[in-house]
């Protein structure tokens, strides 16, 4: 008598070995379901925080090239974000390079398993 193993743990079998469907698992569930996303939510999310910060560096750096200081001697905030623009493209350019790795891990996990 063989028992069937989910991902999570073991199914429970009926006295002839068949495996009973526990909760809302029956076929008519099943085909009622929708398939799972195949794209990570999060990492959906880290992809437009480094486009967004590459983008907002190099506004920042195009629009603030005009603007010239005041004479006044207060420092207007164009040129506090002027500023910190570069240290933004780093870091969206680092977020980038950092999903290119994990992109590779995950193809290399679904292409590369041992036979």
């Amino acid at each position: 008598m063989e028992q069937q193993a989910s991902a999570v743990g073991f199914r429970e079998v009926d006295q002839h070995g068949n495996p009973v469907p526990a909760g809302p698992e029956t076929p008519q569930a099943e085909a009622g379901r929708r398939p799972a996303p195949t794209v990570n939510p999060f990492i959906a999310a880290l992809w437009l925080i480094a486009a967004a910060l590459i983008g907002g560096g190099a506004w920042a750096i195009t629009s603030a090239m005009a603007n010239t200081m005041p004479a006044s001697g207060q420092v207007p905030v164009s040129y506090i974000v002027l500023t910190f623009a570069p240290y933004l493209i780093v870091t969206g350019v680092a977020a980038v390079v950092g999903l290119l790795f994990w992109h590779a891990l995950q193809w290399q996990r679904r292409h590369l398993q041992p036979l």
